[in-house]
């Protein structure tokens, strides 16, 4: 979900001090002259590091002291920029410059993956509903990895920002019709746990991310590890079939046969010819939505619908933006950068495993409503404890606790969301709909930095907001159906007759083989 930000890190920096370079002060250390030319706070660190006070070099050889530094002149811009290298010797931020008044590239960099990822969003998720999962992973992924070798050899700013921008794309148009197809190729028990183990691989990829950079300290180095590591999954999307569900729902009845039988036999279940027989007894003519084509359009159809899509637009805003609020805001705890990236990984996963463990029993809509609603209970514990700790150790601890608490259990939200919205959405506009959500989601991610610059001027601004949406989105998510242990729905009619508080038959359209099947895998 948050893309990774190691590679764009911004290390410590200061102006370079030509004065170190002279033999006027052979024994004063840099950090010395560095302290008597800079503007710097109480704990010695420079104030702002892209400013430094006026001299003149000839002047202070002659003299050799450090009166030739105007302590009383106005500070001036730095003429160079000295990177900390001590933990990373190569960032995107070190080697293109983006500091100072080139710091805004370093937001648009971000600003343009997201862009893609919003776009990909919506156009994916209408190639995947209309030529299949299997078509759009394998063009995404083949896209993907061929991005992330131009990515790694970025010889300017504009071009790693072009090529961000088409990451951001192909990353959401691979993750969507896979994670749609591992929600349709399983049984209704085991969704949960398909649902989760997707968001936990994410996790995984949060925390290899640490192992990587500590591995490789270059950016460079960074992505062609990476790189390395994802050609395995060109190879799974290759040989995994299409999804049946999806060749039963667009008429395909003959090759969605083909992959039932062959899942069937790799499960050891046995498909006899009076199960196709019966099937065929369902309905002797094809459903009509079958002919159909459908688009994210659709999704505001009728009155249920609609209602239904902004219901779950605004879950999927308000959980992106907490997620991303908490996870940016998180960064700036001190402490070890690879272990702290790591914690943050197994923080997600403990997450998704209790969820996993009580989903089932609790149901998708209670679990979102409590998961969502405590994590804004939780930020906004964490703002009254911070705005009464001052310098008490034991309420600063309280705090950080409390934050981590809204972390875990947004987490938990965020996966829960894709879950429950993958399952009150029908296999035609399934993949429509997930899209969709990951759009609005992208402009809670975009909102959340900005939110948090506030605390500059308001400290407790930003996690007030980021509670007070998180409890009216705990809110909203028991005003939704709970789809606990119901079959997978195949078309439209059948979901606005699920969301209009009727029963909903399965079996009443041709498209039983697909779920019966489900049921199998």
């Amino acid at each position: 979900m948050v893309p990774p930000i190691i590679p764009i890190i911004l290390p410590i920096f200061r102006c370079r001090i030509d004065l170190q370079n002279t033999t006027a002060f052979p024994n004063a250390s840099y950090d010395n002259i560095t302290i008597m030319t800079t503007p710097i706070d109480n704990y010695g660190r420079p104030v702002e590091p892209c400013e430094r006070y006026n001299y003149n070099e000839t002047q202070c050889q002659m003299n050799s002291d450090l009166s030739c530094v105007n302590l009383s002149s106005p500070v001036i811009g730095c003429d160079v920029r000295v990177f900390d290298e001590s933990v990373f010797t190569e960032t995107v931020v070190t080697e293109f410059d983006l500091v100072c008044e080139r710091n805004v590239l370093r937001s648009v960099g971000s600003s343009m993956y997201i862009l893609g990822y919003s776009i990909g969003s919506i156009l994916f998720g209408n190639i995947s509903d209309r030529y299949g999962r299997k078509r759009t992973s394998i063009v995404c992924t083949v896209g993907m990895i061929l991005v992330m070798v131009a990515v790694a050899m970025s010889p300017s700013m504009e071009f790693f920002i072009a090529t961000r921008f088409f990451q951001g794309i192909l990353v959401i148009g691979m993750n969507i019709p896979i994670f749609t197809h591992g929600m349709e190729i399983v049984g209704h028990e085991w969704r949960t746990f398909s649902g989760m183990m997707y968001h936990v691989s994410f996790a995984m990829g949060y925390m290899t991310w640490s192992l990587i950079a500590y591995i490789f300290r270059d950016w460079h180095e960074m992505q062609w590890g990476m790189l390395v590591l994802a050609l395995p999954l060109l190879v799974v999307v290759l040989i995994v079939p299409e999804s049946a569900r999806w060749l039963f729902a667009t008429g395909q009845d003959e090759e969605g046969q083909k992959v039932t039988e062959l899942m069937a036999r790799f499960n050891k279940v046995k498909l006899d010819e009076e199960f196709w027989k019966e099937a065929q007894c369902v309905s002797i003519e094809k459903p009509s939505y079958i002919s159909n084509r459908y688009s994210t359009i659709d999704l505001f159809r009728g009155g249920v619908i609609r209602i239904l899509t902004l219901k779950v637009a605004f879950s999927w805003f308000v959980n992106s933006m907490v997620y991303y609020g908490i996870s940016l805001n998180a960064g700036s705890f001190a402490g070890n950068i690879f272990l702290n990236n790591v914690y943050a990984g197994i923080v997600e996963i403990l997450s998704y495993v209790v969820c996993t463990l009580v989903m089932d029993r609790v149901g998708r809509r209670l679990l979102l409503a409590i998961t969502l609603s405590g994590a804004g209970l939780a930020l906004i514990a964490s703002t009254i404890v911070n705005e009464f700790a001052e310098k008490n150790r034991g309420l600063i601890t309280l705090g950080v606790v409390f934050a981590f608490v809204g972390k875990a259990l947004v987490s938990g939200s965020y996966a829960i969301i894709y879950n429950f919205t993958a399952e009150l959405y029908p296999t035609v506009v399934r993949s429509n709909a997930v899209g969709f959500g990951s759009t609005c989601a992208r402009a809670g991610s975009v909102l959340s930095p900005f939110i948090i610059d506030i605390q500059d001027y308001i400290r407790w601004f930003p996690n007030a907001v980021f509670g007070s949406f998180a409890l009216v989105g705990g809110l909203l998510a028991l005003t939704f159906r709970d789809t606990t242990g119901q079959p997978m729905m195949a078309s439209m009619e059948e979901a606005r007759r699920f969301h209009s508080g009727k029963t909903v038959r399965i079996q009443d359209s041709k498209d039983a083989v697909g779920h019966v099947t489900g049921e199998l895998l």
